[in-house]
């Protein structure tokens, strides 16, 4: 029911931005940017999960290829579940990495599915457990982009997504939770979904030849 209640919403957001924008008309609309190369970096990652990644972007007149790598994430209490707290949980990503495929709406405006691997380290209750894992998520989102002036191909770009759990490539789960028996003979669950859930992003970015 989450799911298809999410999917609704952005359906139903990505119609009305395409009924409204003057820019959408057909596939045969000539948009601007068209067959250039971005690289970008996301500027909220850093604050908020430590590390950094870089993404690199190629449009045609309507279709997206995206490819993101990410090193050195860190989730803090902020960012887990009641579960993973009360296990006193410190969890890494070293590394996360996947391509995407969008469609250009407008100019500036595309939609994407990006699809993710993520690489998971987990301490629990200050090393009774250590687990490290894969996790995979599929994240549809919107993206929108402007450039810092006519001239320049810098630019910011920002983004919302909601990554959905796909899966990971631990073995005896129950229930998406790995059970496990601490030192006290407790028996104990680590929720070994991390990944998942909405993000909002902000990207420096730079497009190659962007007005030729």
């Amino acid at each position: 029911k989450k799911l298809t209640l999410i999917a609704s919403i952005l359906v139903i957001s990505w119609t009305n931005l395409f009924s409204q924008d003057p820019t959408y008309k057909s596939d045969r609309t000539v948009l601007k940017y068209s067959n250039k190369f971005s690289l970008g970096s996301d500027l909220f990652q850093p604050f908020l999960l430590g590390g950094f990644n870089i993404n690199g972007t190629y449009m045609t007149n309507r279709w997206v290829f995206d490819y993101s790598h990410g090193v050195g994430l860190e989730i803090d209490d902020n960012f887990q579940t009641d579960e993973q707290q009360a296990l006193n949980a410190e969890i890494e990503i070293p590394w996360t990495t996947g391509p995407g495929l969008g469609y250009r709406i407008t100019n500036n405006l595309d939609v994407r599915l990006d699809f993710k691997a993520h690489r998971i380290e987990a301490n629990l209750l200050q090393g009774q457990q250590e687990i490290e894992y894969t996790q995979f998520t599929i994240g549809p989102g919107t993206f929108y982009r402007f450039y810092f002036g006519k001239n320049t191909g810098f630019g910011l770009e920002a983004s919302v997504r909601y990554w959905f759990d796909f899966g990971n490539d631990l073995d005896n789960l129950s229930d998406g939770n790995l059970d496990f028996v601490d030192n006290s003979g407790n028996d104990r669950s680590f929720d070994a979904d991390v990944a998942s859930g909405i993000g909002v992003n902000l990207a420096l970015i730079y497009t190659f030849n962007k007005n030729k």
